[in-house]
Protein backbone atom coordinates (compact mmCIF):
# COMPACT_ATOMS: atom_id res chain seq x y z
CA UNK A 1 0.00 0.00 0.00
CA UNK A 2 1.67 3.37 -1.23
CA UNK A 3 -0.76 5.53 1.39
CA UNK A 4 -2.65 7.18 -1.15
CA UNK A 5 -5.94 8.18 -0.52
CA UNK A 6 -8.33 6.36 -3.17
CA UNK A 7 -11.08 8.93 -4.76
CA UNK A 8 -13.91 7.85 -2.58
CA UNK A 9 -11.65 8.34 0.40
CA UNK A 10 -10.79 11.90 -0.12
CA UNK A 11 -14.91 12.43 -1.30
CA UNK A 12 -15.74 11.17 2.01
CA UNK A 13 -12.71 13.61 4.22
CA UNK A 14 -14.43 16.71 2.40
CA UNK A 15 -17.62 16.10 2.57
CA UNK A 16 -16.91 15.03 6.60
CA UNK A 17 -15.37 18.47 6.59
CA UNK A 18 -17.72 20.81 4.43
CA UNK A 19 -20.10 19.32 7.35
CA UNK A 20 -18.10 20.19 10.23
CA UNK A 21 -17.88 23.59 8.49
CA UNK A 22 -21.27 24.62 7.74
CA UNK A 23 -21.82 23.20 11.89
CA UNK A 24 -19.53 25.94 13.08
CA UNK A 25 -21.12 28.76 10.83
CA UNK A 26 -24.65 27.54 12.00
CA UNK A 27 -23.29 27.54 15.33
CA UNK A 28 -21.91 30.98 15.06
CA UNK A 29 -24.87 32.32 13.52
CA UNK A 30 -27.12 31.41 16.49
CA UNK A 31 -24.92 33.32 18.36
CA UNK A 32 -24.78 36.57 16.68
CA UNK A 33 -28.60 36.25 16.83
CA UNK A 34 -28.70 35.81 20.31
CA UNK A 35 -26.39 38.86 21.11
CA UNK A 36 -28.24 40.54 18.48
CA UNK A 37 -31.53 40.49 20.99
CA UNK A 38 -29.99 40.76 23.74
CA UNK A 39 -28.41 43.89 22.51
CA UNK A 40 -31.74 45.34 21.24
CA UNK A 41 -33.76 44.33 24.18
CA UNK A 42 -31.30 45.98 26.51
CA UNK A 43 -31.58 49.21 24.15
CA UNK A 44 -35.62 49.00 24.42
CA UNK A 45 -35.71 49.05 28.17
CA UNK A 46 -33.53 51.68 28.39
CA UNK A 47 -35.55 53.78 25.77
CA UNK A 48 -32.77 53.97 23.39
CA UNK A 49 -34.40 52.42 20.77
CA UNK A 50 -36.74 53.41 17.78
CA UNK A 51 -39.07 51.67 15.59
CA UNK A 52 -40.40 52.57 12.77
CA UNK A 53 -42.69 51.21 9.69
CA UNK A 54 -41.19 51.52 6.52
CA UNK A 55 -43.91 54.43 4.26
CA UNK A 56 -43.23 52.09 0.99
CA UNK A 57 -43.47 47.92 1.97
CA UNK A 58 -44.56 48.41 5.66
CA UNK A 59 -41.84 46.36 7.39
CA UNK A 60 -41.16 47.51 10.75
CA UNK A 61 -37.49 48.63 11.32
CA UNK A 62 -35.81 48.77 14.60
CA UNK A 63 -32.92 51.11 14.80
CA UNK A 64 -30.48 52.57 17.98
CA UNK A 65 -30.82 56.12 19.09
CA UNK A 66 -27.12 56.46 20.25
CA UNK A 67 -24.62 59.56 20.01
CA UNK A 68 -22.30 59.33 17.41
CA UNK A 69 -24.21 56.42 15.60
CA UNK A 70 -25.46 57.77 12.62
CA UNK A 71 -28.96 55.85 11.06
CA UNK A 72 -29.35 55.67 7.99
CA UNK A 73 -33.25 56.38 6.85
CA UNK A 74 -33.66 53.73 3.69
CA UNK A 75 -35.26 50.77 4.57
CA UNK A 76 -33.05 47.63 4.98
CA UNK A 77 -35.96 45.35 3.39
CA UNK A 78 -36.95 47.64 -0.25
CA UNK A 79 -34.31 50.05 -0.38
CA UNK A 80 -36.21 52.89 -0.30
CA UNK A 81 -36.82 55.52 1.98
CA UNK A 82 -38.73 54.65 5.36
CA UNK A 83 -40.20 58.19 5.36
CA UNK A 84 -42.85 58.59 2.29
CA UNK A 85 -41.52 61.70 0.52
CA UNK A 86 -43.97 64.15 -1.57
CA UNK A 87 -43.27 67.42 -3.57
CA UNK A 88 -45.22 69.42 -1.01
CA UNK A 89 -42.47 68.39 1.32
CA UNK A 90 -40.07 70.38 -0.95
CA UNK A 91 -42.38 73.26 -1.10
CA UNK A 92 -44.35 73.62 2.08
CA UNK A 93 -47.92 73.11 0.55
CA UNK A 94 -50.51 70.82 1.97
CA UNK A 95 -52.80 68.35 0.10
Amino acid sequence: MSGKMTTKQLQERVDKIEQEFHGFGNAAATELMKHGKLIYGLLADLGKLETIKCENCGEEISRPILKDIENTDECPSCGKSLFAVTLDDFTGEEE
